[in-house]
């Protein structure tokens, strides 16, 4: 008994020399091990988020038709944004199929609309972000709330349905024409397009039909090119930086195959990129410049275009369209910030047929002099000015 009460007496004493020791690194493994576990976890969150994310961005990529959707709220009137809030992206498309008109038309709407504010109202009583009449509402709304902008996309796609059936006898078999017929209606009623046997001749509707379908074209274009199908430049791009021919413009459409309303079957076939200056509409942009020296080689007067050769290798051409005036002659030298014209609007020789932009071609160096369209020598602009450091920020 005696041994056994020293070994006890031996044991308490240790665990009273070290027992705050060992409790003190004991709480700190405890604490160690909860850090590690947060990581971890955390760890295999983001990856489950980044996979989700790349997953979309695989998914978006490919479609052969996407309009382009981004978080944040959506731009002005005149058009600053070029995309879809991202929350409306899948009502814009299932309101596209419910009425079979594109993608991008229907986002030009709801821009031209409300700017993508589901509370929006006006002095006329139009309310929500499609901007129904209470009347229209009770029929097509389907017991929604007219300021939900998921039921109020929704009701867009049935109402643009039942209007362009309304109207498509007018058009007869133009799709072009029955699109900007069922526009004009939803402005001012299928009656004032049956009594006008068109576009009534009202300035708002006449302005709201060109308004929506230009910025179809130019702002929300649809990217149907599929991935790896643009031609790229792959020579030397000579020495020397670029400037951008566009100041302050935006990018609004690319390279390669697309789907816009109002254009003829050759011409879906995006053979250059449109740059644009933001709210311009249909006024007068920026003035374009030379991004490099070159020798202006010819006109296109009809679409505002004007042919330039690149005077240093590799020589290529360019062609600078849309602009409604130019400052350059047959044969003239431009240094590099030289300006060549002003963004315009010109198209099938007149103003108005679409919305201000810059239509930039390039050419590759055995192209005929002077380029012409669709000649099977253009070549994707936006990675060359990218590497060259003229591409709009």
């Amino acid at each position: 008994m005696a041994g056994k009460a020293a070994k006890f007496g031996i044991k308490a004493a240790l665990l009273k020399l070290f027992g705050p020791i060992l409790a003190f690194f004991g709480v700190a493994l405890l604490l160690l091990a909860f850090m590690l576990f947060l990581l971890i976890n955390a760890g295999l969150s983001g990856g489950a988020e980044q996979a989700e994310s790349e997953s979309q961005r695989v998914e978006t990529a490919g479609n052969s038709c996407s309009i382009t959707s981004e978080e944040g709220e959506g731009g002005d009137a005149e058009g600053k944004s070029t995309s879809v809030p991202a929350e409306y992206a899948e009502d814009v498309k299932k309101a596209s199929e419910e009425a079979g008109i594109p993608e991008q038309i229907i986002a030009a709407q709801i821009q031209q609309e409300s700017q993508w504010d589901p509370t929006a109202g006006s002095h006329a009583g139009a309310q929500g972000i499609a901007q129904f009449m209470p009347a229209t509402w009770a029929t097509y709304g389907e017991g929604g709330d007219i300021h939900d902008g998921h039921d109020g996309i929704a009701a867009l796609g049935r109402y643009m349905k039942d209007l362009k059936g309304q109207v498509s006898e007018q058009a007869g078999d133009d799709s072009d024409e029955l699109i900007r017929l069922t526009l004009a209606a939803y402005n001012a009623g299928p009656g004032a397009v049956h009594q006008h046997d068109g576009v009534p001749p009202y300035d708002e509707t006449r302005h709201y039909v060109e308004t929506i379908t230009g910025n179809g074209q130019t702002k929300f274009s649809e990217d149907c090119s599929p991935k790896g199908s643009a031609t790229a430049w792959d020579g030397d791009l000579g020495d020397g930086e670029w400037t951008n021919p566009c100041p302050g413009c935006q990018f609004t459409s690319g390279y390669g195959p697309r789907n816009v309303p109002g254009l003829p079957a050759w011409a879906q076939n995006h053979v250059g990129v449109d740059l644009a200056t933001p709210g311009a509409g249909n006024s007068n942009g920026t003035d374009i410049i030379a991004p490099t020296d070159m020798t202006v080689v010819g006109f296109l007067a009809d679409d505002g275009c004007v042919m330039t050769r690149q005077k240093e290798g590799p020589g290529f051409f360019f062609a600078f369209c849309h602009m409604n005036s130019n400052e350059v002659e047959d044969g003239q030298e431009l240094k590099r910030g030289d300006i060549i014209g002003v963004e315009g609007n010109t198209a099938g020789g007149g103003g108005g047929g679409v919305a201000t932009h810059l239509h930039l071609e390039i050419y590759d160096p055995e192209s005929p002099d002077p380029p012409m369209p669709y000649n099977d020598h253009n070549i994707d602009p936006e990675p060359i000015l990218k590497e060259k450091g003229a591409w709009p920020e």
